[in-house]
């Protein structure tokens, strides 16, 4: 799909507004197979790691489009992060890189006994965490210490009311582009297979989801958040006034990011106290 390849390169030549935090070290590391980097901060947190799962439709994304972002989450939450770079459709279609996940995920818990290890998305990258989350119920893997969803697109379907709605304030996704990376992503597997909605989800870790007030996949949060906090009494729904899809990786160094870094730390910590 020649529009998708497109669009990739225009993604990746994107220049970040601000810079990788100076006080993290970002060291490549393979594993399985897989391309991915740890982002140590100082003095990090014992016995927490964060899997990292960046956006761009399935298609687009790697350490370039969001290292800088990530850096500054490692400094936040003083916990080691490992950026996975997972396999890209359309070259990789469905599962290749929710395999990605669950590979590098099953390594971690066989290497870090004993940790608490939580995963961290944005966009494409939480739709990968909640389908991940419903394959390790399938074949009865722990699930991780805590969640966090960064504007998350959950239905691939595109159905929900606020792609229409938020459609003249959204600054980053359309949906004819959801519906180009949605069929780049799927290949020849159904929606009833691909989508992250059609995960069945008996249980689901403590899970934090935010999102901005002026995206199209505002509702995708809305509607994941009121069917998961049935199963899930520690979960929240913070929805950010103004702000647009992934505002972190636009400005880290605005008030609604400090406060989305703030929140997500805390949710972390909570998450592991409760753990204890």
């Amino acid at each position: 799909m020649e529009e998708v390849l497109q669009a990739r390169e225009s993604y990746d030549k994107r220049v970040m507004p601000y810079d990788y935090e100076p006080t993290v070290t970002i060291t490549p590391v393979i594993i399985e197979g897989i391309n991915c980097y740890w982002f140590t901060p100082e003095n990090p947190f014992p016995q927490r790691i964060v899997i990292f799962l960046h956006g761009g439709g399935f298609a687009m994304g790697s350490v370039r489009t969001h290292g800088k972002m990530v850096s500054h989450f490692a400094k936040e939450l003083q916990a080691k992060i490992l950026f996975v770079e997972y396999a890209l459709a359309p070259e990789h279609p469905f599962p290749a890189g929710l395999n990605d996940t669950l590979t590098v995920y099953r390594a971690l818990t066989n290497r870090y006994p004993g940790y608490q290890l939580n995963l961290i998305g944005d966009s494409a990258g939480g739709s990968l965490i909640v389908s991940a989350v419903g394959e390790m119920l399938k074949i009865h893997w722990p699930l991780p210490g805590a969640v966090v969803l960064i504007s998350p697109w959950i239905s691939l379907e595109c159905e929900y009311p606020s792609i229409e709605e938020n459609a003249h304030l959204d600054i980053s996704l359309n949906r004819e582009a959801l519906q180009m990376f949605a069929r780049a992503y799927t290949g020849n597997t159904p929606l009833e297979v691909s989508s992250p909605k059609k995960a069945l989800l008996a249980q689901f870790p403590p899970v934090l989801i935010m999102v901005g007030t002026n995206e199209i996949l505002l509702d995708d949060s809305k509607h994941f958040y009121n069917d998961i906090k049935r199963i899930q009494g520690r979960s929240r729904l913070s929805i950010y006034n103004d702000q647009p899809h992934v505002w972190l990786k636009k400005d880290i160094h605005k008030d609604a990011s400090r406060r989305a870094l703030a929140e997500m730390a805390d949710f972390i910590e909570g998450a592991g106290e409760a753990e204890l």
